[in-house]
């Protein structure tokens, strides 16, 4: 048996590492761009689901609560709010039962059907959600967007509307429950009923005859910093007129929050608020940056104006 001599098997070392060379190389193309196609993939479905969270709180707002603002102190970081329905009903106004009057402060009133929603939300069972008819999303001078909201006719103004002779809304009224009036809801009947701590005079009727039960305002915060890079939602804080960009201070220091997505490298939201001819639209862009990979979603909503 003879053996195999130094050359044969240099040889043959040579020629299996030239083989292994050329077959990495057509493996390496395809392996590459598996590994980029799933990155990118990664990347858009996060962005969709992103987008996708916030259409439904947008969908689901009080009309004319939609807010966007750039924060002052750091252009990049940009903010989206809006006031969330638990449950929304056409509230009776006829003397036909308890009914709600306009012209004066009431203690309670019947909605056409039964609450179901608000019955089992957490806020609302603990008497904390409020009761929101006809906001205009008003503000002071008119300019849009704007940290002045005007009182008796925005959800955001936490005084009620001030005397002015001849003036709507009247002296005195809302469109909001005050902050610390309870809100007791029921279905004692076919129809369902608002119990309010305190007397509260609405602003102006709806034409639709629509109530909203609210919780709380929930804001998304865009953050493109290098040390942040992301898109988080809070909930849980309270009303303020003036729109909050800042995370670290009240109120959103003290709210619930969660992260939505990562590696948000820019991101862009332009609301035109609506006429009474059509709904607002807010226009939505993220762009995420991971491994290399560079995506870029845009997403456009219509925005309920119609109080």
């Amino acid at each position: 048996m003879q053996g195999v001599t130094l050359i044969e098997l240099v040889i043959t070392m040579v020629l299996a590492a030239t083989l292994s060379v050329a077959v990495s190389v057509f493996i390496a193309r395809p392996l590459n761009a598996y590994t980029s196609i799933t990155r990118r993939a990664e990347l858009v479905e996060a962005a969709d689901m992103a987008l996708r969270r916030m259409a439904r709180d947008i969908q689901r707002a009080v009309p004319n609560s939609l807010r966007v603002k750039i924060d002052p102190g750091n252009a990049q970081r940009v903010a989206v709010e809006m006031l969330n329905i638990v449950e929304g009903m056409r509230y009776r106004g006829t003397p036909a039962g308890p009914f709600l009057d306009f012209t004066a402060p009431g203690t309670q009133f019947n909605v056409i059907g039964q609450f179901q929603f608000a019955l089992t939300n957490a806020t609302c069972a603990a008497n904390n959600c409020r009761v929101v008819v006809y906001n205009t999303g008003a503000n002071a001078g008119g300019a849009i967007p704007s940290d002045n909201p005007s009182p008796g006719a925005n959800v955001y103004s936490t005084a009620a509307a001030p005397a002015c002779a001849g003036c709507l809304p009247p002296p005195g009224s809302v469109t909001i429950t005050p902050v610390g009036t309870t809100v007791t809801l029921s279905n004692p009947s076919a129809e369902g009923r608002v119990v309010l701590g305190s007397a509260t005079q609405f602003a102006l009727p709806s034409a639709r005859q629509r109530v909203d039960i609210v919780d709380t305002p929930v804001t998304y915060i865009c953050d493109t910093n290098a040390n942040q890079r992301q898109i988080t939602r809070y909930w849980n804080y309270t009303i303020n007129p003036v729109q909050p960009t800042d995370p670290s201070v009240s109120p959103l220091n003290a709210a619930q929050s969660a992260q939505l997505t990562k590696d948000v490298t820019a991101c862009s939201f332009t609301y035109v608020p609506g006429t009474s001819q059509r709904n607002g639209v807010i226009t939505m862009s993220i762009t995420l940056t991971a491994g290399g990979e560079n995506i870029r979603l845009m997403r456009q909503v219509s925005v309920r104006n119609a109080p």
